[in-house]
């Protein structure tokens, strides 16, 4: 009977015979795991395979290196890798990318067969007893079935199926099971658990089937529950459970007993009611198990045997059944299909990034390029700044230093020491050292120009480099071209380019729009039907000193609408004035308004001010004002703050409608004057290009030789203004200027062409410009001439310049001519005594010997070596407190160059003061001073009387800017004259030295010779010395020993007294430190913050225990009998004679003091 039951409710895929279950096994076991999809992934995921996408990156590229430099106060990233490596954004990160074609192919192949092995996985989790039942996962269950409180036949056999399925296919992979079915009372198969073999299966779908429908309870499936769990070998619990029940278990359960807590897996399976699925969720989610829903669609064709029964009196019928359907609303996502279908769409879009890189860079040469008008008109919606961002020069990287990138490299240069021989050997024996900027040697083959970091770079452009670079430029020049006639065609002429969804139209009706409101009216019907079209919601009105609507509201968009639209605007009538403020509100106050366009032609008939309020209080909504045919500039301001105020744009538009109503100007707005620099920009960058081949191949003849003059890779091209009546002229001479062959007229038109350009390369038709390229060091801007020099050799050796206009430009370059127009302050940034080194610190800087102070610990003070005093005479000290002074050796300085390039710069800057007082003073005041110029400082007081009165037609900042110059150059002056006269007096000592010692006879010594000075051993030492005024031993230094054992101390109070020797204890340096014991005389330090250190006389009346490391106190008994606890340092030992007299003093001082 069974047999015959399971082969008729088998169904094709789902079910599977006992010869099909070997074929089965056979396939990929990987694939059919039954284990969770979280395990399943951490085993065959894109993490595991190294296919995530941090580690693809890792494997293909390195991240383009980029940090915030908080000094500079911005993002800066690394130059080093620009142009050696192709570069790709991911994240709007930046990547530098180092693997070949082949191997970023061999990426997207593994992830799409990542993404195939993933949708494989989903195939068999949403087909079989998987989407019936979900996934067992572990090896020993227990099965429990309920079908619910009133089963039907059909009801009851739906069941019956769908859980055959599932031992079929999921129960006879695991260890062991068993079934337990919940009805009017609770039925188990078995006891406890058994094997998963074949007798066992088909005992239990045998057993399966001979159950009758019987109603459930609540109770009784709370009892089937608890007695499953009373096998302690049950790893899990699936509730199996048909249609719908009753009551919430869960509170059944939790009052009683439990042997064996294991997880509950609720599967349901056709419920309809939502509390059963809530009754189901709660009870996995407390038991910490799955929840499984499905609800089937079923077609049911029911095929009843005869009316033959079995031995038990039964009917089995035969079911061909197509199961369909999923999880029930309300019930979620299953887990596990979403996790594995997310990594699937993660799989495939890592690989449609893969794939995107590999189309950019490795595409092929010949496969034509996307026309770039295409991309354009899809993004009609764009205004032209984000239309740049998208397909401008920057962003198909076709600006110069994007082109030149591949091909350029620094500049290498260097500062190194040059020793020379000194210029007075008998004066100086070691040779000088000059520091110099050295340029390397291969520079000089290469065409040199400025980056965009300011650096000097070389570039060599190749013929075809050069060649693909104008391809490139020419067709997006021609794109930027067909986007302005776009932007200046049709309705888009006269109202731009509408990029909001729901806008609202305001046109003026008043009585100045009477000779216009025909011409108007016919390009609003071109608006309707060019770009209100493609819109959600439009509406317009016409304002004359009423406002008139066509709608109360936003109106959808439709053809229906559209008509009603155009007749309505056959029908407007001019009249009124301009009620401005009115239109506005009316617009403003729509909800759902994204935009407003404004048409007027004069002023409002409301106060700005008024207007510009009202506006501010309403939602922002940006309003895009046009003014037409009005030349009013109080007008044109009102609508050009109105449109900044909201964030709109303002354009101005002129009708000719004397001549012809077809004749228009759209005045420039914003759109077309960013299309426009960046056709400027193109331009430039394609010239300098150019320009730079064209040196290329120059400097190429001068080092290797014959000049090919029937090359074509490069073109003499010189771009015309591209005008838009003649642009298909232009651009087709353009495209034939491509094949022309290159000769030596069009090499000479390129190079003797007078625009300069922005890579601002040496040119040899601008031979001076080479001079005037400030950024350049004189070093590197004399070895960058001489490249120039070698160009000129070439084109005259080919007759293509003269030597005469040679000579006539160095001539004009001898007479250089000081330009007065230029700010005093931006003159002196080159000028100054500063910039030109003229300082006295510049001209001793090479005869300077910096000297540091070395701190002897022994001493306790900085100590100078004085080994350089008898050569260098002079010291300049540095200020702030600093331990540092310079030795300066008068002999080796150059006085009298200094003093003569500092006379001559004095001399400019009186030059330059008083041409500028006399340019300012008008004709009669010159008439008083005889109508020559005079001097400034002489006449000072004069002048600046007479251009006050005038009211100061020169700044006087620059006046003071060139007499504090003056003042300054004249005090290096004097300075180095004293300090020359000091080197001549070295010099005389020097050589009157060197003299005395070539004499013949040494010299006679001195028997009367005064006997040497002892000693001084106190000097300079910390003492501690009696002090009459405060009464005690006071921190001081001693600064000289006098006669009679005496010593002269500056206190530390700032008196400087002399006391006897026997009075005064040292106590700086590596002087003996006794150990202290009781008993012992002192002298203990009792600092204030008014008096400073005094020392007092005392007895050690006890000392730190010496098996505690913390105590570190000595306890003094002071003469006063009061006790103190100090350190060790601030302790000194004296004898007791000292203490005694020392303690006789003070009283005797007490007395003193009282008696007065």
């Amino acid at each position: 009977m069974f047999a015959h039951s399971f082969a008729a409710i088998s169904s094709p895929g789902e079910m599977c015979t006992e010869g099909e279950r070997g074929a089965a096994a056979s396939q990929d076991h990987d694939l059919n795991t039954l284990i969770s999809s979280a395990e399943w992934l951490r085993r065959y995921g894109l993490t595991q395979s190294k296919l995530s996408l941090s580690q693809i990156l890792a494997n293909i590229s390195f991240k383009h290196s980029e940090d915030y430099v908080h000094s500079l106060g911005k993002s800066v990233s690394s130059q080093y890798g620009c142009g050696m490596f192709l570069q790709f954004t991911i994240y709007g990160a930046f990547y530098n990318l180092t693997a070949s074609q082949h191997e970023l192919k061999e990426i997207c192949t593994r992830l799409r067969s990542k993404a195939e092995l993933y949708q494989q996985r989903l195939n068999w989790l949403t087909t079989g007893s998987r989407q019936l039942f979900g996934v067992i996962q572990e090896k020993r269950v227990t099965v429990v079935v309920d079908f619910g409180t009133s089963p039907s036949v059909a009801h009851h056999q739906r069941g019956k199926q769908a859980l055959s399925q599932v031992i079929h296919e999921q129960v006879s992979q695991i260890d062991s099971f068993n079934i337990i079915c919940s009805g009017t009372h609770v039925n188990a198969w078995r006891q406890q658990l058994v094997d998963s073999n074949d007798n066992h299966l088909q005992s239990a779908i045998d057993w399966l089937w001979a159950l009758e429908p019987e109603a459930s309870c609540s109770i009784n499936l709370a009892s089937a529950l608890l007695k499953a769990m009373e096998d302690t070998a049950t790893e899990a619990i699936y509730m199996f459970a048909v249609g719908d029940f009753g009551d919430d278990i869960t509170n059944v359960l939790r009052k009683r007993p439990v042997a064996n807590v294991c997880p509950v897996h609720t599967v349901s399976f056709n419920a309809r009611l939502e509390k059963t699925i809530l009754a189901l969720k709660q009870l996995s989610f407390v038991t910490a198990g799955r929840f499984h829903a499905f609800a089937e669609i079923s077609i049911f064709v029911d095929e009843l045997r005869d009316s033959s029964q079995d031995k038990a009196g039964r009917e089995v019928p035969e079911f061909s059944i197509q199961l369909s359907g999923g999880m029930p609303p309300g019930c979620g996502v299953r887990e596990d299909v979403y996790l594995v279908w997310r990594e699937k769409g993660e799989a495939l879009q890592i690989r449609d990034q893969i794939q995107a890189i590999v189309t950019e860079f490795f595409s092929s040469n010949d496969k034509p390029e996307p026309d770039l008008w295409c991309s354009c008109a899809s993004d009609a919606c764009l205004d032209s700044k984000k239309w740049l961002e998208h397909f401008g020069l920057k962003a198909q990287k076709l600006t110069i230093y994007d082109a030149l990138a591949s091909c350029a490299f620094h500049h290498s240069d260097g500062v190194v020491d040059i020793k020379s021989m000194p210029s007075d050997e008998s004066l100086q024996s070691d040779a000088e050292t000059c520091k110099k900027l050295i340029n390397a040697k291969y520079c000089s083959g290469f065409v040199h120009m400025r980056w965009k970091d300011g650096f000097v770079v070389h570039v060599y452009v190749t013929a075809e480099k050069c060649r693909q670079y104008e391809e490139k430029m020419l067709k997006a020049l021609e794109a930027l071209q067909r986007r302005i006639e776009w932007l200046t065609e049709g309705s888009r002429a006269l109202f731009g380019n509408i990029l909001e969804e729901r806008v609202y139209l305001l046109l003026d009706t008043s009585e100045s729009m009477r000779c216009h409101l025909p011409w108007v009216k016919e390009k609003v019907s071109q608006l309707i039907e060019e770009q209100l079209c493609q819109k959600q919601k439009v509406n317009m009105l016409g304002f004359g000193t009423h406002v008139v609507l066509w709608r109360d509201m936003l109106t959808k968009v439709s053809s229906q609408s559209l008509v009603s639209a155009r007749h309505w605007i056959d029908k407007l009538q001019v009249g009124g004035s301009t009620n401005t403020l009115g239109a506005l509100s009316v617009a403003l106050a729509a909800e759902d308004t994204q935009a407003v366009y404004l048409l007027t032609d004069g002023r409002p008939d409301q106060p700005v001010k008024d207007i510009l309020e009202e506006v501010r209080r309403w939602p922002p909504v940006p309003v895009h004002t046009i003014s037409f045919n009005c030349d009013d500039q109080e007008a044109n301001s009102f609508l050009q703050e109105l449109s900044m105020e909201t964030g709109g744009r303002f354009r101005r538009y002129f009708t000719d409608t004397q001549e012809d109503s077809s004749t228009q100007g759209p005045c420039e707005n914003e759109d077309l004057q960013l299309l426009r620099a960046e056709i400027e920009e193109g331009r430039r960058d394609l010239e300098s290009v150019c320009r730079l081949r064209a040196e290329c191949i120059l400097l190429d003849t001068f080092h290797h030789g014959k000049m090919d003059t029937n090359q074509t890779a490069f073109q003499g091209v010189q771009l015309q203004s591209c005008q838009t009546s003649e642009r298909e002229q232009h651009f087709s001479q353009l495209k034939s200027a491509r094949c022309a062959a290159q000769t030596k007229s069009s090499l000479l038109r390129l190079l003797s062409s007078g625009g300069t350009t922005r890579a601002k390369a040496p040119l040899p038709s601008g031979h001076a410009k080479v001079l005037e390229q400030g950024w350049l060091l004189p070093e590197s801007l004399e070895l960058f001439q001489t490249n120039t020099d070698k160009q000129m050799q070439v084109l005259q050796s080919f007759g293509m310049i003269s030597n005469e206009n040679k000579h006539k430009k160095k001539k004009k370059k001898a007479k250089p001519k000081e330009c007065l127009e230029t700010s005093t302050a931006e003159w002196l940034k080159a000028n100054s005594l500063v910039a030109k080194k003229l300082t006295l610190l510049d001209a001793v800087a090479p005869a300077a010997i910096a000297h540091d102070a070395k701190y002897v610990p022994m001493l306790e003070k900085h100590v100078y070596s004085k080994v350089f005093n008898d050569v260098l005479h002079l010291a300049q000290v540095s200020k702030g407190g600093t331990q540092k002074f310079t030795l300066i050796n008068p002999l080796a300085i150059n006085l009298k160059d200094y003093k003569s390039r500092l006379s001559k710069a004095l001399q400019d800057y009186e030059s330059r003061l008083n041409l500028i007082a006399w340019r300012a003073l008008p004709q009669e005041e010159k008439d008083k001073f005889g109508g020559e110029p005079v001097a400034f400082l002489e006449q000072r007081e004069v002048l600046l009387e007479v251009l006050g009165r005038l009211g100061w037609p020169v700044a006087q900042d620059e006046l003071s800017a060139l007499e504090e110059q003056i003042h300054t150059g004249r005090d290096f002056l004097q300075q180095a004259t004293e300090l020359q006269s000091i080197s001549s007096q070295a010099a005389q000592d020097a050589q009157a030295t060197i003299n005395g010692s070539h004499k013949d006879t040494p010299p006679v010594k001195n028997n009367t010779e005064s006997p040497r000075r002892p000693l001084d051993s106190l000097r300079g030492q910390k003492v501690v010395a009696w002090s009459e005024d405060d009464g005690a031993y006071c921190s001081g230094i001693a600064r000289k020993c006098l006669p009679g054992k005496r010593v002269r101390v500056d206190f530390s109070s700032g008196t400087c007294v002399v006391v006897p020797l026997s009075q005064a204890l040292v106590v700086g340096g590596c002087g003996p430190c006794p150990p202290l014991a009781v008993a012992d005389y002192v002298l203990v330090n009792t600092r204030t913050e008014d008096q400073g250190d005094h020392f007092v006389p005392g007895v050690v009346i006890a000392t730190p225990r010496r098996l505690e490391a913390a105590d570190k106190l000595f306890t003094i008994l002071k003469f006063n009998n009061k006790e103190v606890h100090t350190y060790r340092n601030k302790i000194i030992k004296i004898s007791q004679a000292r203490y005694q007299t020392t303690c006789h003093k003070l009283r005797q001082l007490r007395l003193v003091r009282k008696t007065k």
